[in-house]
């Protein structure tokens, strides 16, 4: 390490502006403003509020390819009345959420791919209480059904990828560890998961998806598998059991929040996966599970509706958005 006498006479860069590409860690003076500044100030991850959706939902889908200012949220459970499931489709500009065409199947539980503009629902809950296989793709106006998957299954959110290059994995009933892979026109199985589950939390593409969490044996897992567009393998845990939690990102910047961590235990806390490994990161500001969730990178990661607790009645409007960890420039105080 260089010490005092080596390093004593270097200077502090004069400057009437700040760099316009300054480096981590570096230091300069800014005569128009009078600060001392420096670049490379970490922050966490974090939450803010956003726009309510206009119907109060939970188990609703979302499109797992989308930007933070254009997103989509469909079906879900309204949670009381009959019938208990839904097709009303919402569109989200990240500012406020619009009422658009409705799904043709009211379902809850569906899997969810896709963007704003072209989406696709998958499986789910229809009434009364049955599974289903319908897929429906999303055009930017209205839903057409196309062909169905291979298996009628409950999937949560065990789905990532595009309306085109979908994956649906894991669900029930009856529990399975099932993959299968959506062309564009057609579903074909794949290999199955390692672990068959259900309530999992899904993200990624089609060819590098990541499944994590869900039911497991005594309440909850924490185990997480990795695809590769071939085979599952497993990933780092998370941190701490959970199930019917949400997810955003890819599959090496990913993101997980919200869900079940025992019986009756509602979470706020969000994780992120860096290829290997979870960390804790900024919790959101109000706890739910089986969330409505969309986002195809981190910062586009977005939380809207879901059970605040174990009750119907519980169930939320509330929208919230993520804005990954960064850096950033901060001023000097040298009194």
């Amino acid at each position: 390490m260089a010490g005092y006498n080596t390093i004593r006479g270097l200077r502090v860069k004069y400057l009437s502006a700040d760099p316009a590409n300054p480096e981590a860690g570096q230091v300069w003076y800014n005569s128009t403003t009078g600060n001392l500044r420096l670049d490379g100030i970490a922050l966490a991850g974090s939450w803010a509020s956003g726009d309510n959706l206009n119907t109060a939902r939970s188990s609703a889908s979302g499109t797992k390819a989308s930007t933070a200012n254009a997103a989509l949220i469909f079906g879900g459970h309204k949670g009381s009345g009959s019938p208990a499931n839904m097709n009303e489709n919402e569109s989200y500009n990240g500012t406020s959420w619009t009422e658009v065409g409705n799904l043709n199947q009211a379902r809850q539980l569906a899997g969810g791919a896709g963007t704003q503009t072209a989406a696709l629902a998958f499986g789910g809950r229809i009434d009364p209480n049955s599974p289903t296989a319908t897929t429906n793709k999303w055009d930017g106006s209205s839903w057409t059904e196309v062909n169905a998957m291979g298996t009628a299954r409950y999937l949560d959110n065990g789905s990532a990828g595009t309306s085109t290059a979908a994956l649906a994995f894991a669900g029930s009933p009856p529990t399975t560890a099932k993959t299968e892979e959506y062309d564009g026109t057609n579903w074909s199985e794949q290999n199955d998961m390692s672990t068959a589950r259900l309530n999992i939390g899904g993200l990624g593409t089609q060819t590098a998806a990541l499944g994590f969490g869900g039911t497991g044996s005594p309440f909850a897992t924490d185990a997480t598998e990795e695809y590769d567009g071939t085979s599952w393998t497993g990933g780092g845990n998370l941190v701490g059991v959970n199930r019917r939690l949400g997810g955003a990102g890819t599959q090496t910047a990913g993101l997980a929040f919200g869900g079940l961590v025992s019986s009756g235990t509602v979470t706020a806390v969000a994780q992120l996966y860096d290829g290997s490994a979870w960390t804790a990161t900024g919790s959101m500001g109000t706890g739910r599970y089986y969330v409505g969730n969309a986002g195809g990178t981190q910062s586009a990661g977005i939380c809207a509706g879901g059970l605040t607790s174990g009750s119907a009645a519980a169930v939320t409007t509330a929208t919230e958005e993520f804005t990954a960890p960064g850096t950033q420039i901060k001023n000097i105080s040298v009194s």
